[in-house]
Order: C-alpha cells, then structure tokens, then sequence
C-alpha cells in the first residue's frame, strides 16, 4: 500500500508556506529545487502536510513563529534553513534589529560560535534582500 498524502493538507499547507514565506522565497524554492524524483516530491508533501499545515493553527502569529524558527535553528546549526527564514521573518515584519537581537540572543543559549554563524548569515540575507529590492523599484 502505498502511502497518500491528504489532499486538503497539503493544500492548506502551500497556502499557510505561501503567506508564511512569501512569493519571493516560494520562486527561489522553486527554482533552487527543481527536482520532481520521488525524493523531491515525498518531502515537499511531508514539508507540507505537516509542518506548513500546522502554521493556520491558532496561538502564535507569523512574526512569533518566524522568532521561534530563527532560535531554533541557530540552534540546530541548520545555516540553509535558517537563510530561508531570515527572509521569511523579514517578509513577517521583524526588523533586521529584532532579526539582529534573536541571533545575539541566541548566543546566551547556543553558543558564540552559532550566534556569530546566524549574525553573518544574517547579514548576508540582509544585504541580499537590499539588493534584490534596489533592482525591483
């Protein structure tokens, strides 16, 4: 038997993935991973179905969860992913000096080197974005 995924999940989960993110981070997505193998498409379901799903339910707000994703993974020293939410929090409305505080924050609890790691990341998204946003006016 082969597993489905729910349909009405998934799809709740590319709506809440679309507004979470935005539609400039969706398009580098898209672009970046371009793969349709079995691989590809089992965790854009999984990413989905499960973890975007679960951000309709109600309690926390996108700024609150954009805070949350950023300490947790600094935490995990997860570099890739924490880029992508960077830019997402942005898109949520937190400034890069409540993006700066978070990451330095994060240092009291997961160490200099992880903090530093998230501050040039970052950075480096920031001056991205400016960039992006120069060309696009």
């Amino acid at each position: 038997m082969t597993y489905q995924p729910s349909p009405e999940k998934v799809q709740l989960g590319a709506q809440m993935s679309r507004e979470f993110l935005g539609d400039a981070v969706i398009s580098d997505l898209q672009k970046a991973r371009a793969k349709t193998d079995i691989f590809a498409r089992t965790s854009k379901e999984y990413i989905a179905e499960v973890c975007f799903a679960s951000y309709a339910r109600p309690g926390l707000k996108f700024r609150e969860r954009s805070l949350m994703n950023i300490a947790m993974l600094i935490a995990l020293g997860r570099g890739p992913e924490l880029r992508i939410h960077l830019k997402a929090a942005a898109h949520n409305g937190l400034t890069e000096e409540e993006i700066c505080e978070a990451c330095r924050h994060a240092m009291i609890y997961c160490g200099v080197p992880a903090g530093r790691d998230a501050l040039l990341a970052a950075s480096e998204v920031a001056e991205e974005m400016k960039g992006v946003d120069k060309e696009q006016t």
